[in-house]
């Protein structure tokens, strides 16, 4: 597990258990339901907070990974931009982190992840916002697996992330504004050259005016003009009940430019 992973996956474990102490809504489930069903989307392998969860919900637990690409005979081959292919009421917990920027129609995953969920279950899903090589809002970045590269789609944001979280916006919105004399916004991930890194280091560095206030503005305006969409809070609420968020930059640990954001769902009606 790399520099980037330890961090996060201590800050998720961390949140998770955060929430449960505040809700009890894991124990809940784990007196209610003789053999809970936990699924994990777009997994391959246990990590921290999936073992969390999987301890929350008790030694009946049945846990099952389900990945586009599985070839380990243990993981379900199955595409959470296809939900609608899997039983209904499947699990109680759904559980699906570091992927959800790949989620091509947030309107059908967000009714296929309600649909798959039995009464009372939960929701586990983080957003991630910038990419780990630049602070952007415009989801600039691509994820390669088993040979196919996917671009990034969508993200996640409310009014009540910035006011909850306002320390963690906004000091990757300050990087945004302003990007460290080696980053390249424009592209990711390539080194600047030699004259732009000595124009950034004499202070002429490209600069933006992203406020707090204006952030969601500028973050739909982005992820637009890129073909991706942002997941607004209404369409959230037509399924889900955000019952639990919090948010990380993670960039003073890892050096990566990601903002994450978690988000606990309870189905509407649940």
């Amino acid at each position: 597990m790399g520099v980037s992973d330890r961090h996060y996956f201590a800050w998720l474990r961390g949140a998770l258990e955060r929430f449960e102490s505040g809700s009890g809504l894991l124990a809940e489930i784990r007196r209610h339901e003789a053999a809970p069903a936990l699924w994990v989307l777009a997994g391959a392998r246990p990590n921290p907070a999936v073992d969390l969860v999987r301890e929350a919900l008790g030694p009946s637990v049945t846990v099952s990974f389900l990945d586009r690409f599985a070839t380990d005979p243990g993981v379900v081959r199955a595409d959470f931009n296809a939900l609608g292919a899997l039983p209904a009421e499947a699990c109680d917990v759904l559980m699906m982190t570091r992927a959800s920027y790949m989620v091509r129609d947030p309107r059908a995953f967000l009714s296929g992840a309600r649909r798959l969920l039995r009464p009372g279950g939960l929701a586990i899903i983080d957003w991630v916002h910038g990419s780990a090589d630049a602070p952007t809002l415009d989801l600039a970045g691509f994820h390669e697996y088993a040979g196919e590269r996917t671009r990034f789609w969508t993200t996640y944001a409310d009014p009540a992330f910035l006011a909850d979280f306002s320390g963690e916006f906004g000091a990757f919105i300050r990087h945004v504004n302003r990007p460290p004399w080696w980053v390249s916004p424009e592209r990711p991930g390539t080194r600047v050259g030699l004259g732009t890194a000595v124009s950034r280091l004499l202070g002429r560095r490209p600069s933006r005016g992203v406020t707090l206030r204006g952030y969601l503005d500028a973050l739909r305006a982005d992820v637009g003009r890129a073909g991706g969409s942002l997941v607004e809070p209404a369409l959230i609420e037509e399924y889900f009940k955000v019952v639990f968020r919090e948010a990380r930059y993670f960039y003073p640990l890892s050096k990566k430019f990601h903002l994450y954001l978690l988000t606990v769902l309870r189905p509407v009606g649940a």
